[in-house]
């Protein structure tokens, strides 16, 4: 049963959270909007969807959680419950369509019941206008009206819904845990630990590993790193040989630069000599090391740094290939010093 399905899903990766919200709505002390970070497939959707099953339920348990059986419980997740609004990207984007039909739905009353809920997906893809928008409704909040907003990319949220929104971090589904289910779909030790940093859903980690995708991806990063490590300038080439070809959409583009991000992160822990650090990137370990003994603390975390801003120069559609090429002059001028 897929609201069973679901249920389980936020109970067992998230289970502080699950037992928090389950108290929230108890107490009815639910607040008016939240915005949920985290990676792909940690749950996020799941406890958003338990919150409203929860407030709706027929028949809930002594602990507040909906049974996951009742009309109520099956018609939420069949998406049949008009006070219960989801939204998810229709394509790369959330549509000036969609955001209008949000918009009509704040202002219209509950239907059937006495609250309304509204449950956003990738709330870093609306575009400044629309998170414009919809920040009047979380400024004038409505006692009736609740609204999740799921991202994976917090940096991409404005500061001023942040700031308006209670911002609840999921935590990483636990790697041992993950790392099993990667190893039932014979996906190689080798790169679980990436997968593992850049996704918590089974289905995402499928998809990057299809035609050895994630391997090329390991790969041609080890080689561009290395190159950039020797103040290599053909590090440039290998952006245009080996790293284009593999980014063909914005989806995989960001992927990209997420691989890259932790790239330069766990560059960085094995400066501060991290223990039991789990390698994402095993081909590189030596020069990972040669990197960290000869660059500056100053001058690494100006790269990590450079390396966050590259997905949101993306989100703002910048050229992808102009985006790394730019990051590889940074990472050459900090690495000569």
């Amino acid at each position: 049963m897929i609201t069973k399905t679901t249920i389980n899903e936020a109970q067992e990766k998230q289970p502080k959270l699950y037992s928090h919200f389950l108290h929230l709505v108890q107490q009815t002390r639910l607040s008016h909007a939240y915005l949920f970070a985290g990676l792909a497939g940690c749950g996020k959707k799941a406890v958003a969807q338990v919150v409203a099953m929860a407030l709706f339920c027929e028949n809930p348990g002594a602990d507040g959680a909906p049974c996951g059986e009742c009309t109520e419980c099956q018609r939420i997740l069949a998406g049949d419950n008009p006070d219960v609004v989801m939204v998810a990207p229709d394509g790369q984007r959330i549509k000036v369509d969609q955001v209008r039909y949000i918009k009509d739905e704040f202002a219209k009353s509950p239907v059937e019941g006495n609250m309304k809920i509204f449950i956003i997906e990738g709330a870093d893809t609306l575009t400044t206008n629309a998170a414009n928008s919809l920040l009047k409704f979380i400024e004038e909040p409505v006692a009736n009206r609740v609204i999740f907003l799921l991202t994976t990319n917090k940096s991409l949220i404005l500061p001023t819904i942040i700031s308006r929104t209670q911002l609840v971090e999921f935590s990483p589904v636990p790697a041992d845990v993950f790392a099993t289910e990667l190893a039932s779909e014979g996906i190689s030790q080798k790169q679980t630990v990436l997968l593992s940093q850049l996704t918590n859903s089974l289905e995402q980690a499928k998809l990057l590993t299809t035609d050895d995708w994630l391997g090329h991806l390991q790969h041609e990063l080890a080689r561009w790193f290395a190159q950039l490590a020797k103040r290599d300038a053909t590090a440039f080439v290998t952006v245009q040989t080996g790293l284009m070809p593999l980014g063909p959409d914005r989806d995989k583009q960001g992927i990209i630069l997420d691989a890259i991000i932790i790239l330069w992160q766990t560059t960085l822990m094995v400066k501060y000599q991290q223990p039991n650090l789990d390698q994402p990137f095993p081909d590189s370990q030596a020069d990972m090391e040669a990197v960290a003994q000869s660059i500056t603390q100053q001058d690494l975390l100006a790269i990590v740094t450079q390396a966050l801003a590259t997905k949101k120069a993306l989100n703002g559609n910048m050229n992808f290939q102009s985006i790394v090429e730019t990051l590889s002059l940074s990472a050459l001028d900090d690495l000569a010093e």
